[in-house]
């Protein structure tokens, strides 16, 4: 943390050093926004167990679940930067929902990129999430990690899940709906917060992030510590290197979120989270393998538990395929159970690019919730598939 500290005072001295240079400043454009983003449609099928509760959005527990969907995912970037007289680059980016969400400004941040490496300031995911590698996705068709599938294949309510193996991130997932209610350390991974990484030496780079108010993304609001968690902080290690034609790229993350204040110990609230994840990949001539682990330690909590996934994607041209494996077995919501809520999924995933920006995408995907009652009112397993447009601008 005071080594943050420190290389926020160098940069700061940098930045008092530009008013030296306000005539050479007069020659530089000022920044102009850019528009990008993606939008993406599938469609597809899977199959569900009817019976099962699934929440309030379904009959509880539900009759039986159509089998076809339409899915939909797109963001717009707005973005900018600029390179000033003593080339620091200064820029911005906001990432709008593209789709009808809860977190309709998905990202808003600013960054100071120089010598010294990058800072980032605001609404973006912290640095063990980043800088995570585990299993590799066959171009931007379904991934293993936050994948699709739980939106075709549904989560029990009474489940839950680890679905990605980057620590740093909300233990349930992107596309799951239930909440970390035992833990609520945060709502996502887009809270408000300051991030640092170093320039990378020799194939390795460091990153830090503190988070001071974690189920806030605005810049006034503060957290109530004797009913949430404050102030966590995050910090990676990865490496990425080439060795004659050999690609080797590999990560170590944790997260550290602190107990309620006053919280009891025979509480969730009142023990600390940590989060602890370790990835690596290697490929060559077009394939690569990898896979990573994930530990959540929170005691008393529905997600302390684990999960681990493998995967390998093959790349020629325009075409890619990948196929992975990923598993978690966490306490589940009732603790006083014997047995673990744990899931399981199979995912074979291709992409081809038709043109630039254009891509063919497609699955085929397997999924199993085990709930650590046994009840079948807690347990789904299908099987689906989905084919879509991908695109790029």
């Amino acid at each position: 943390m005071y080594k943050l500290l420190a290389t926020s005072a160098l940069v700061a001295a940098g930045l008092w050093g530009m008013t030296e240079a306000a005539s050479a400043q007069a020659k530089v454009a000022p920044i102009t926004a850019v528009v990008g983003g993606y939008h993406q449609q599938n469609f597809g099928f899977a199959s569900n167990k009817s019976g099962v509760n699934y929440g309030t959005a379904y009959a509880n527990p539900s009759g039986k679940i159509n089998n076809t969907l339409n899915y939909s995912d797109s963001e717009i970037w707005f973005g900018g930067r600029t390179t000033l007289a003593n080339g620091i680059t200064v820029g911005f980016d906001v990432q709008l929902e593209g789709n009808t969400s809860g977190d309709q400004i998905d990202e808003s941040y600013l960054f100071v990129d120089g010598a010294f490496g990058r800072i980032v300031i605001g609404s973006e995911n912290a640095a063990d999430y980043i800088m995570n590698y585990s299993i590799p996705g066959a171009g931007v068709a379904f991934g293993a990690n936050e994948s699709q599938v739980g939106d075709f294949i549904l989560r029990p309510t009474n489940v839950t899940t680890i679905h990605t193996l980057a620590s740093g991130r909300n233990a349930n997932g992107a596309n799951s709906a239930a909440t970390n209610h035992a833990l609520t350390y945060g709502t996502g991974n887009d809270q408000q917060r300051v991030t640092y990484f170093t320039p990378r030496m020799a194939g390795f780079q460091v990153g830090v992030s503190f988070t001071p108010n974690l189920d806030r993304e605005d810049s006034v609001a503060y957290t109530d510590k004797s009913l949430q968690r404050a102030n966590a902080i995050h910090g990676a290690v990865n490496f990425t290197n080439n060795f004659s034609g050999v690609q080797v790229n590999a990560s170590l993350g944790a997260s550290m979120y602190p107990s309620v204040d006053g919280a009891a110990a025979t509480t969730a609230a009142g023990n600390e989270v940590k989060d602890y994840s370790v990835g690596a990949q290697i490929g060559m001539s077009g394939l690569m393998v990898g896979g990573g682990y994930r530990k959540i330690d929170a005691d008393r909590a529905a997600e302390n538990g684990t999960a681990y996934g493998l995967g390998a994607a093959y790349t020629s041209g325009p075409f890619s395929v990948g196929l992975s494996y990923l598993t978690s077995k966490v306490d589940g919501q009732n603790l006083t159970a014997a047995g673990d809520d744990k899931y399981k999924q199979i995912l074979f995933s291709a992409a081809y690019s038709i043109g630039p920006g254009v891509d063919l995408i497609g699955a085929l995907f397997n999924a199993k919730y085990e709930s650590e009652d046994n009840l079948a009112v807690n347990q789904n397993s299908g099987t689906g598939g989905a084919v879509g447009l991908h695109l790029r601008f």
